[in-house]
């Protein structure tokens, strides 16, 4: 394993900053800014041995970021190990918050359905429209913006 260098610490401890107004854990943060920068899938111990964190922070970190489809587990050939690794495009990362979003819709959409009031009914059922609208404009945004980068670079990838 390679020793972290001075911006990949730098970058590590932004992440970790930014990730708090997510609504997660500093540690959180740190942990996907150092799969971000793996190159291959990392065990539980590497990223305790390299960000000084806690096995048992490292390991709720780790559900988190598997919770939020930013990252992916795998087992390690003839053991039981997991490795991770970081959701390494932003396609793969869109892709995996799509899914939640329209999951999402459907729980509100399910909470209409049990809702004991029209008023609340009303007001669910309104929440999963806006919400389906808001998933189906960012798919579209996002398709646009795909094409335009694909016709930039010449139609290659």
């Amino acid at each position: 394993m390679v020793k972290l260098r001075e911006p990949q610490k730098r970058f590590i401890e932004d992440m970790g900053t930014h990730m708090v107004g997510w609504g997660l854990p500093r540690t959180t943060g740190r942990v996907y800014a150092y799969l971000l920068l793996q190159s291959a899938p990392v065990s539980l111990d590497d990223v305790t041995s390299e960000l000084g964190v806690a096995k048992s922070g490292a390991s709720v970190a780790m559900r988190q970021l598997l919770r939020m489809g930013l990252a992916r587990s795998e087992t390690q050939r003839g053991t039981r190990r997991l490795l991770f690794s970081g959701l390494q495009t932003i396609e793969a990362i869109f892709t995996a918050r799509s899914a939640q979003a329209s999951d999402l819709v459907d729980r509100l959409r399910e909470g209409a359905r049990a809702a004991s009031t029209a008023s609340t009914r009303a007001r669910l059922s309104e929440m999963s429209r806006r919400m389906e609208q808001l998933v189906e404009g960012m798919t579209a945004q996002y398709a646009r913006a795909h094409d335009i980068g694909r016709a930039a670079e010449g139609g290659t990838r």
